[in-house]
């Protein structure tokens, strides 16, 4: 009996090992499979230091778990060119990805929106472009930070954005983003930021945006934006930041944004807005 469940114990053992190697080995792969979509590497970065001679844990830029899989990919600033690989979609453990300040081009592979244990995404500064696909917030709930601002993306908000229901901080700015945004956008009830500046973003303002009681940094700037300002909940106490200038707003100024004891920076110019806030 004891010799059987030796055996057994041994086996599951056995089992485990080869589990955990195969898993490592998946994420070499889309490690290399990444390197290999880079066209220029002017420090070196990659093509000196991921060496398949060495652990992958060990490679600049990448961290890992206890069980040895990848859980951050941080290589920003290196000034790299090339392209996202859909095998990112295949770092299952991935939880921060930072890639910003670099010269990637081309659209995010949707797989990388199926990692259910991404918190944390940086694309700010490089030159990717295409539609974010409608659903990238349907597999990513733990997200908690998006940044892709300084870049060339387009198209609508996606639909699936409340279904990011964790997110704290959302930087869009500086793109080519169209439509309306989106009124879910109210059901992110933990956002402190939202910034969506230097867009072609167009219609109304949704009131559910000032349902949001976390909310401190507001960007809707430089846009199309009409209608009128919506009338502000007395809950967005924290608000510090209100930036809506430069769109076609009309109308009064409520007289709530006088309320807002946390305000420090209201930028309202170059719309067609009349009144004047009055501070309580």
């Amino acid at each position: 009996m004891e010799t059987t469940s030796s055996i057994s114990f041994l086996a599951l053992m056995l089992l485990t090992l080869n589990l955990l190697t195969l898993t490592s080995a998946t994420d070499q792969d889309a490690l290399l499979a990444f390197k290999n979509a880079i066209t220029l590497d002017p420090s070196h970065v990659l093509s000196n230091k991921w060496s398949t001679n060495t652990s992958i844990c060990s490679w600049t830029g990448v961290s890992c778990s206890q069980l040895n899989r990848v859980t951050a990919l941080n290589l920003s600033g290196y000034a790299l060119h090339g392209t996202l690989p859909p095998h990112l979609g295949n770092l299952t453990f991935l939880q921060s990805l930072d890639l910003s300040s670099n010269n990637f081009t081309g659209n995010i592979p949707s797989q990388l929106f199926n990692v259910s244990a991404l918190r944390w995404i940086n694309l700010e500064d490089n030159q990717m472009s295409g539609e974010l696909p409608s659903d990238m917030c349907s597999n990513v709930p733990k997200l908690e930070w998006i940044n892709l601002s300084m870049n060339r993306f387009s198209g609508k908000f996606p639909t699936s954005i409340y279904q990011c229901s964790e997110l704290l901080e959302l930087w869009f700015s500086n793109n080519q983003f169209n439509g309306n945004i989106p009124t879910a956008i109210g059901n992110l009830s933990m956002l402190r930021t939202l910034s969506v500046s230097y867009n072609k973003l167009e219609g109304d303002i949704p009131s559910s945006i000032f349902n949001i009681s976390s909310l401190e940094y507001l960007y809707l700037g430089n846009n199309r934006l009409t209608g009128n300002i919506p009338i502000f909940k007395y809950s967005t106490t924290r608000l510090q930041v209100l930036y809506l200038r430069f769109n076609n707003l009309t109308g009064g100024i409520p007289e709530e944004i006088g309320h807002l004891t946390s305000l420090k920076q209201l930028l309202l110019n170059n719309n067609s807005l009349t009144g004047r806030v009055i501070k309580y």
